[in-house]
């Protein structure tokens, strides 16, 4: 009888913590948690859970306690992003489906839709750029328009990104726009038949009488297509010198930097990439030379110009824009004018994933032909300390006065350029 005494108070005892464990759970309206209950009073094991089963215990708890606040969906792509933000490489990262999607239209450089630009507006979006050869520019449409309406539904108060999904569609089909403009009473209305639309990346014009410019804003699929055109049209007219500007420019497909250099550049080294992992047991280096591969520029595409080319860069200007100004500096095709480049000297793969998502993962380092490499190096706050291309003429925008992209004396990076060519200029 002693013994039972005990027995029956420790009974009671379990029993009543067993009723407050779940008492939570009911009064919310919720079954009971029967796994966090037998984490509690079951003593662990020697074998541990793995990785996968714990992620996918606490991805059903999460769910099931914040199922009105959160989707499947949300909850995996955020593991996604947890999971390549710990590698700590800024250049390694989990794009959600719309995000790949974006992103594969900037590297394919087209897409189907009226040829626009659009940006924030209170109004609705407002027209940034209309592309000369698209839909949007032979309908009408001109910089400075705001969409208020597409197919007479109202998109005022919407994200920018949500009003370019409306307005994007298959190639044939129409869509109706409806736009207020300065000087225009009331709403003007335009239809626009949407067409595939090649994405320009190379703009040219004439500064100062007969210097050539050319701005590269990206390097896509038709971006060597797009500036063969525009450097061959100014050396049949031999101009004085050429302005590439490369400030902004954040880069994309390495080959496309290296067939542009073909323009220059005749069947010489580009850039050298070494497979990131490979190990060198006879150095430390990281990476292996047996595991390295040099890409070379194209034969017989190099024009013979008898003029300067001056590359204006700044810190925004990386990836495939410092190959490619790295590369013609060191085979001293060009003059580097501006701010140093940023200093992204890695190569990333992409890995399709379900849902339309993808993985942007670092598999190599690259290294220019003389410069070498050209990796950027911070502080612990992610302040600049080193790396990317210092500039042969160091020109800073200055944070007070009128600053104009690419305008004659507005712009004083441009202004250096355009004085360096004519001291410079070839008889």
């Amino acid at each position: 009888m002693k013994l039972l005494k005990p027995i029956a108070f420790l009974f009671t005892l379990f029993l009543l913590f067993s009723l407050g464990f779940f008492a939570r759970d009911v009064l919310a309206g919720q079954s009971p948690d029967l796994l966090a209950f037998q984490r509690l009073t079951q003593p662990e094991t020697a074998e541990s859970s793995t990785p996968v089963e714990t992620f996918e215990t606490h991805f059903r708890n999460i769910l099931a306690k914040h199922g009105e606040s959160t989707t499947k969906e949300k909850l995996r792509y955020a593991a996604m992003t947890g999971l390549v933000a710990s590698l700590g490489d800024p250049h390694t990262n989990f794009l959600e489906p719309k995000v790949n999607e974006r992103f594969s239209t900037e590297t394919s450089g087209n897409y189907s839709g009226i040829g626009a630009r659009l940006q924030q507006d209170p109004l609705g979006a407002k027209i940034a750029t209309v592309f000369k050869t698209g839909p949007a520019f032979s309908a009408g449409i001109q910089v400075g328009d705001i969409v208020t309406e597409v197919d007479e539904k109202p998109v005022a108060g919407k994200e920018v990104d949500q009003i370019v999904e409306r307005i994007l569609g298959d190639a044939g089909t129409p869509v109706k726009l409806g736009l207020i403009r300065t000087g225009h009473t009331g709403l003007k209305e335009l239809i626009v038949i949407r067409q595939k639309v090649i994405i320009p990346t190379v703009e040219e014009k004439i500064v100062s009488n007969d210097i050539g410019y050319i701005n590269v804003s990206g390097f896509s699929e038709p971006t060597p297509r797009q500036f063969e055109t525009a450097v061959l049209e100014y050396d049949r007219m031999n101009p004085t010198g050429l302005i590439i500007d490369l400030r902004g420019n954040p880069g994309g497909l390495l080959n496309a930097a290296v067939e542009m250099l073909s323009l220059f550049v005749d069947e010489k080294p580009a850039v050298t990439i070494n497979a990131r992992g490979a190990t060198d047991q006879s150095s430390s280096n990281p990476l292996s030379p047996s595991n390295s591969v040099t890409l070379k520029t194209l034969t017989g595409r190099a024009i013979s110009n008898k003029y300067p080319i001056v590359i204006l860069i700044n810190e925004e200007s990386a990836s495939a824009s410092e190959i490619f100004s790295g590369v013609m500096r060191d085979y001293k095709k060009a003059t580097l004018i501006g701010d140093h480049t940023y200093g992204k000297a890695s190569v990333q793969e992409l890995h399709p994933l379900p849902e339309g998502a993808s993985a942007k993962i670092t598999i190599a380092k690259y290294l220019l032909p003389a410069t070498g490499d050209i990796s950027r190096r911070v502080d612990e706050d992610g302040g600049y300390l080193s790396g990317g291309l210092a500039p042969d003429i160091r020109v800073e925008i200055p944070r007070d006065g009128e600053f104009q992209l690419a305008i004659p004396g507005k712009d004083p990076q441009l202004d250096r350029a355009i004085q360096f060519i004519r001291q410079n200029q070839m008889n």
